[in-house]
């Protein structure tokens, strides 16, 4: 062999792979890419992010209290999971009647309280009001029930009866805006809101103090679908919170 030859062979491959000419075949498949200042960087592939159009996220809509009596009886509320209902009638316990209250497993009772009649003088026989406080733990329909009378006679169908109806509506069902009280000289007259993208609302329960045309309010609202209107401008609210902005 020649000892000549075999050294310049040495020689040639020395020089090729202090040059780079020689790579590590463990390198093939690398995620790698070569930034402007020459380090290596892993590429990532880019995902959309999830947007949310909306101006308040679900879980921070304020929980309220909703307060009934007599005169409710028969109606239809409306509410959100995490409401109290609140429900005072009036009883007089002394004469043997009570009410005898039922409701449906999407109300959970927290308070059961008689509320005697604040008077200076102490009246014999005198009544007072029955509390019920429940808090609204689920969605679709609820209703409370209650019949007046002596725990031990029968049930005869002539009792003072209460009924209650309560909607509770998934609270991304809400709806969250801004917008202007606007005076609409249509069937008599009437006010609603122009909202963000210039969305209607014909609300059936706005305030007597913000009924102003060009009042700017932020709002939230049930929708009534159930509900028809003549008005023919928008669609149907009930409104849950409202108030000016200044």
């Amino acid at each position: 062999m020649n000892i000549r030859l075999v050294t310049v062979a040495a020689v040639v491959l020395l020089v090729c792979m202090a040059s780079g000419c020689v790579s590590d075949s463990k390198d093939t498949g690398s995620n790698n890419s070569i930034d402007n200042n020459g380090n290596a960087t892993q590429n990532v592939d880019e995902q959309a992010g999830n947007t949310d159009n909306s101006d308040v996220a679900i879980g921070t809509v304020s929980t309220l209290s909703h307060q009934f009596s007599e005169t409710d009886s028969q109606s239809t509320a409306y509410a959100i999971v995490g409401d109290t209902i609140i429900v005072e009638l009036k009883e007089n316990p002394t004469t043997g009647y009570s009410w005898n209250m039922t409701y449906s497993k999407g109300l959970k009772l927290t308070e059961d309280a008689f509320l005697e009649t604040s008077t200076n003088v102490t009246l014999v026989g005198a009544g007072g009001s029955h509390m019920w406080t429940f808090e609204v733990t689920e969605t679709g329909e609820q209703n409370i029930s209650a019949i007046y009378k002596r725990p031990w006679e029968e049930t005869t169908g002539n009792e003072n009866s209460y009924e209650l109806t309560i909607q509770v509506i998934p609270e991304s069902e809400l709806i969250t805006d801004t917008g202007t009280v606007t005076y609409n000289n249509l069937e008599g007259g009437f006010y609603g809101i122009v909202g963000t993208d210039d969305a209607r609302y014909d609300p059936i329960n706005l305030p007597k103090d913000l009924r102003t045309d060009g009042t700017e309010v932020r709002f939230t609202a049930y929708p009534r679908g159930d509900m028809a209107s003549f008005h023919m401008w928008g669609q149907i609210v009930e409104i849950r919170t409202i108030s000016p902005i200044l």
